[in-house]
């Protein structure tokens, strides 16, 4: 069985913790980490509509540039990159430092995005307030 990468969306700092939510063959996976909170990890299937809500929330960034970077050397900075790929569409981005301009609003609509679906398919896990330490991640 071929392993099939359909999304991946990770963002983070060096203290700050990171933050990666990923889709292989259909299965979700998120995972937090901060040095400072425990939160929990979650993973489930996703269906064909998860995939399509996914995607409405990506799509904005086929305007973006694939990659945007400082070209200063910092350490401990706060990089993020994306990428969607089902049904003979691929969408990617990437950057480090430097971001388009609707960044904020794009990636709080993912974020949210995941949030729904943490929420749906794992309502016994999920908490709030842990939903709120992602989305300052």
């Amino acid at each position: 069985m071929s392993v099939k990468a359909m999304f991946e969306f990770k963002r983070g700092a060096f203290f700050s913790g990171q933050l990666n939510y990923r889709i292989v063959n259909n299965h979700f996976s998120m995972r937090a980490y901060n040095a400072f909170h425990s939160m929990r990890c979650f993973s489930f299937n996703v269906t064909e509509e998860d995939m399509k809500a996914i995607y409405m929330s990506v799509s904005p960034i086929m305007e973006w540039k694939e990659k945007y970077d400082d070209n200063d050397f910092i350490l401990d900075g706060f990089g993020w990159s994306i990428r969607y790929c089902y049904n003979g569409t691929e969408i990617k981005s990437q950057g480090y430092e430097t971001y388009p301009s609707n960044y904020k609003k794009v990636i709080g609509e993912i974020q949210e995005c995941m949030e729904i679906l943490c929420k749906k398919y794992a309502a016994d896990q999920y908490r709030e307030d842990e939903a709120e330490q992602r989305r300052q991640l």
